[in-house]
């Protein structure tokens, strides 16, 4: 654990800030190498990795906002117990998005409708899910691999206590006082590599635009769900008496959505309807010649 890499005279250089960055210029750099191999064009491409961007970061504050308010110090050494608290002794919280506190679903929720809407607007014939193909590597090594390594650094999103034998030790001053618990960073980095590599095997023989970025998101979907079970920090929000977390019911909310998109476009390309293409209709006469 090593939350705070380097000072630069009364500046702190954080492990986490330090992974988010690098974490958003990999998955921007391979975006862009998909996207020109494709031949798409730079302006769009430049845009299109603007507006996703910065949805995401702004998503996953306002995730953090909303879900973890609770359990925040307030100026006053009292602790938050709602939104409310937090908002009135701080309200633009949601706004500091140089300072720690950040919810990787929300960047990928708001980052991901952005950047549906962007491509919607900015040319209406073009497939966004076959753009979306071009964020999902970059989403699992930026965002996965390399965002938890940031949070392993930072001591951030921790598991339960554990007896495996590959069970992790943080420092005694840290909120798990130095009782041994589940890896659950390294759990998702592992994830994240065996997800690249499968997903390097999909992408050549993807059957309909977009058959990438969905699989992507809902794998991630489900692995989060039970990932999940094994964390330990209370304070990412917990509901209905901490059986669920927000995660775990973001996941529940999205993956039906993906697995009906996916069924619904894969039948479509098989029948070789192009995407938004409305399927012909089955009692006209055929066309003159």
């Amino acid at each position: 654990m090593r939350p705070v890499l380097l000072h630069i005279g009364d500046t702190q250089l954080h492990a986490y800030v330090l992974a988010q960055v690098l974490g958003y210029a990999v998955a921007a750099a391979i975006g862009v190498y998909l996207a020109r191999q494709d031949g798409r064009d730079w302006r769009d491409i430049i845009d299109g990795i603007i507006v996703i961007v910065l949805s995401a970061v702004l998503g996953a504050k306002l995730f953090h906002t909303l879900f973890e308010a609770k359990g925040h110090v307030l100026s006053d050494g009292t602790i938050a117990t709602g939104l409310w608290d937090l908002l009135r002794e701080d309200p633009w919280h949601w706004a500091r998005l140089f300072e720690p506190g950040f919810v990787f679903y929300g960047g990928v929720v708001v980052g991901t409708l952005m950047g549906l809407v962007f491509v919607l607007r900015r040319a209406p014939d073009d497939d966004p899910l076959a753009v979306g193909d071009y964020a999902a590597p970059g989403f699992i090594l930026g965002g996965v691999v390399v965002g938890r390594l940031g949070c392993l650094l930072a001591g951030c999103c921790y598991g339960k206590p554990s007896d495996v034998a590959w069970a992790i030790h943080f420092p005694v001053s840290h909120e798990t006082h130095g009782v041994a618990v589940h890896p659950v960073q390294l759990y998702d980095v592992a994830f994240g590599v065996l997800a690249l590599v499968v997903m390097a095997l999909l992408y050549k023989k993807k059957r309909f635009g977009g058959e990438v970025f969905i699989a992507t998101l809902s794998a991630y979907a489900t692995w989060r769900f039970f990932s999940e079970m094994f964390r330990g920090d209370g304070d990412r929000g917990v509901w209905l008496g901490g059986t669920l977390s927000t995660s775990q019911l973001v996941s529940l909310s999205v993956l039906p959505v993906l697995l009906l998109t996916w069924f619904a476009l894969y039948r479509r390309s098989q029948r070789g309807y192009p995407l938004g293409a409305a399927p012909p209709d089955e009692g006209a006469a055929p066309a003159e010649e």
